[in-house]
């Protein structure tokens, strides 16, 4: 599974509200609308639309970022998930975007292909060697 999918999705919307004041400071003021970009101008993959439900759902304050905070509580189901947050942070300014969340999962997704084409070449070798 990519991304914040790892989760268990009806576990944190149970949490999700109780919890969601936890995030909650004086909101910075809203992020200028960003210009679409490559990565956000093609429609999202099936994984990458249920990452960005997701990515909504942590969005409390609904700036369109989520912070190191607002993720906290994705990260105390699941502790994996902090690294994940540093590695999608590419700008590393504590939040991630939709464009950030896009770019970690085509990412996963070119492993994911590499390694299986490894795996089917290792399983054609193997088998040319009979």
């Amino acid at each position: 599974m990519t991304l914040l999918l790892r989760l268990a999705l009806p576990l944190l919307l149970s949490l999700l509200p109780p919890v969601a004041a936890w995030a909650q400071t004086t909101p910075p003021a809203p992020a200028a609308p960003a210009a679409p970009t490559a990565a956000s101008a093609k429609p999202p993959s099936a994984g990458e639309s249920q990452a960005l439900q997701l990515f909504k759902l942590l969005d409390t304050n609904g700036d369109g970022r989520v912070s190191r905070a607002e993720a906290e509580v994705a990260i105390r189901l699941k502790p994996s998930l902090a690294e994940l947050f540093r590695r999608t942070d590419t700008n590393g300014d504590g939040y991630l975007t939709q464009d950030e969340i896009r770019a970690e999962a085509a990412r996963q997704r070119a492993e994911r292909l590499a390694r299986r084409e490894r795996e089917a070449q290792a399983g054609k070798d193997g088998s040319s060697a009979r």
